[in-house]
């Protein structure tokens, strides 16, 4: 009798370890209105949508998701063919049952099997709920004046309402901790920023709680982001809440934000997913950017990245373009000190770009046939003649090889600037300026080191008034 009480103990532990370590997932899916009818199963990754599985329903609407193995945990869409769509949490938990309707998913939404489904089914209508009173309490509030007595009792309401949503989210958070639940909920915080106390008769009271508001966000915007967690990277807000902070909240500085770039490469070090994930987005964003001087920030990422172990991903061949665009672009990034040019003049003496003496130089590389040029060339002219010479000069670089048309253009034109060439590029102007297209314009100062580059006139005069003092910024 104790042998076989033995046995049926170590075949019961047997059978729950194999329930407990299930590598599988089932997710049995009802849509009572919709039969014979195809739906996905598919997934957020970043900024896009992937389809991870598919099933066919039945004349009874019931179909099911199901393979043999794990699927990575985050936020899944069940994809009718109306193309509407409803959110399911894929956690720990992969074996549970959805039941609804076409004509409203959520509503008529009913789960077994999932307790974070549940909770995050009931999550998803308290805060629609609280969205639609608020934004009915935010119209009337337009409608009243600002004064008023019924204006301060909204506003007080409304100041309730957000109290009560922020101690529900937070109940709902600590019973949910550590599951995926609490990674949507992690993920759409944003930092409160406490008042301060402005000084009485401070000057620029606003530009100083900007300022506060500013360093507070920078600071704390990814307080509640778990960066060795990759199920952030499956929820559709991850993305977006990345791209704001490096576009929208931190001041489109190179330098600052290398820092940050830095800040976060740090965090993600611990999860190969993530850290691969934000390394990517970095590279890809800051390669494409059209903000001036975003190139220093993409010869960051790949300098202390993309072409140093910390990065195994990429194949050779992706190696050697990186280093050939890093070569193209580290002698021109703006704030460094421009490469000097020594070239021939149109009387065959030398000069030299670092022979200027003005405020600033407008280092032009043009040829007179180029259609642009042609419109450029007389609105650099009129910069030129409106400012003395201590204030602004022109270093002309003719960039093609016949020498008379050259002197032609010179001769027709009488520009009283420097004009050179250097037709067998023995300076090597065009690596250390990245010359591929006419005209290109660099705007360098005292010193030589680049300010502005690759900017139409306008952009140099408006500059050049600005720091010369001949115009409010």
């Amino acid at each position: 009798m104790k042998s076989f009480n033995k046995i049926f103990f170590t075949i019961a532990l047997i059978i729950a370890g194999t329930q407990l370590y299930a590598q599988n997932y089932k997710i049995d899916v009802t849509i009572s209105d919709l039969s014979d009818a195809e739906i996905y199963l598919g997934y957020y990754y970043g900024d896009k949508t992937y389809v991870r599985d598919t099933t066919r329903l039945d004349n009874k609407g019931n179909g099911t998701f199901e393979g043999d193995s794990l699927l990575p945990q985050g936020v899944y869409i069940v994809v009718l063919p109306s193309k509407n769509y409803f959110d399911i949490l894929v956690g720990s938990d992969q074996n549970f049952a959805i039941e609804t309707q076409s004509t409203d998913l959520i509503k008529n939404m009913k789960i077994k099997g999932s307790d974070e489904n549940v909770a995050f089914k009931t999550y998803q209508e308290y805060m629609m709920r609280e969205n639609k009173k608020s934004s009915e309490l935010q119209a009337k509030l337009k409608e009243l004046e600002s004064d008023s007595d019924s204006a301060q009792l909204i506003r007080k309401e409304l100041e309730q309402m957000s109290a009560q949503v922020k101690n529900k989210i937070s109940d709902l958070e600590k019973e949910h901790q550590g599951d995926l639940l609490s990674v949507i909920i992690n993920v759409v915080k944003n930092p409160e920023i406490p008042e301060i106390e402005i000084p009485e008769g401070a000057n620029n009271p606003d530009s100083l709680r900007w300022f506060h508001s500013y360093n507070y966000n920078r600071a704390h915007y990814f307080d509640h982001i778990d960066f060795s967690d990759s199920r952030y990277l499956r929820t559709p807000v991850f993305h977006n809440k990345l791209n704001t902070y490096f576009t929208k909240i931190l001041i489109q500085d190179p330098d600052t934000i290398n820092h940050y770039i830095d800040v976060i490469a740090n965090k993600s070090a611990d999860d190969d997913e993530m850290f691969q994930y934000v390394m990517r987005y970095f590279i890809n964003t800051f390669q494409r950017s059209n903000i001036m001087g975003m190139d220093k920030v993409f010869v960051h990422v790949a300098e202390n990245y993309y072409l140093t172990d910390k990065v195994d991903w990429i194949d050779d061949e992706t190696v050697e373009k990186l280093k050939e665009q890093v070569a193209k672009l580290r002698f021109n990034l703006i704030g460094n000190v421009a490469q000097n040019l020594k070239m021939e003049t149109s009387t065959g003496e030398y000069a030299s770009l670092y022979d200027i003496n003005a405020e600033f130089t407008i280092l032009y590389f043009f040829e007179p046939d180029c259609g642009h040029c042609k419109k450029v060339t007389p609105k650099i002219r009129e910069i030129y003649e409106d400012f003395d010479r201590s204030e602004v000069d022109v270093f002309a670089v003719y960039t093609q090889r016949d020498k008379d048309e050259w002197l032609k253009y010179l001769n027709d034109n009488q520009f009283e600037w420097t004009n050179v060439w250097d037709p067998d590029n023995l300076t090597n102007f065009r690596f250390f300026y990245n010359i591929y297209s006419t005209p290109t314009i660099y705007l360098l100062d005292k010193d030589k080191k680049i300010v502005a580059k690759r900017i139409g006139h306008d952009t140099v005069r408006n500059i050049l008034e600005i720091e010369l003092g001949k115009k409010n910024q």
